[in-house]
């Protein structure tokens, strides 16, 4: 259907451009509806070759994680974002070295790194 489409497109463009050449050519009092009428119906075509038929995929969201330190000793966790998760909010886990309650103390996006093979 893309290739199809790009076709009438480009025919709907051409007519549009003849219709404009004709309104142009002429000297009567139509001449500038005719004009308009030309332009009309290339941008109409021009919309439709450049138009994409099939939808862009969406990116996957980058993952989140989130950072849990206890509240006694230096021990920290990092492990995937749940629902409703924000700073400062307790958790249920206990500390693994410690026993002691746990806090989180930070939400990250992780972030891929671009190659650098392409920078310049």
């Amino acid at each position: 259907m893309g290739l199809a489409s790009r076709i009438i497109g480009l025919a709907i463009a051409a007519a549009g451009f003849f219709i404009l050449w004709v309104g142009i050519g002429t000297n009567d009092s139509l001449s500038i509806v005719w004009s308009f009428v030309g332009m009309f119906v290339m941008a109409m075509g021009f919309a439709m070759l450049t138009s994409r038929s099939k939808q862009r995929e969406k990116k996957p969201p980058p993952p989140t994680v989130t950072e849990i330190r206890c509240n006694s000793c230096d021990f920290k966790e990092i492990r995937d974002f749940q629902k409703g998760e924000y700073i400062l909010k307790p958790v249920e886990v206990t500390c693994p070295k410690c026993q002691s309650a746990m806090t989180i103390e930070g939400i990250y996006i992780v972030r891929e790194e671009p190659d650098e093979k392409y920078n310049i």
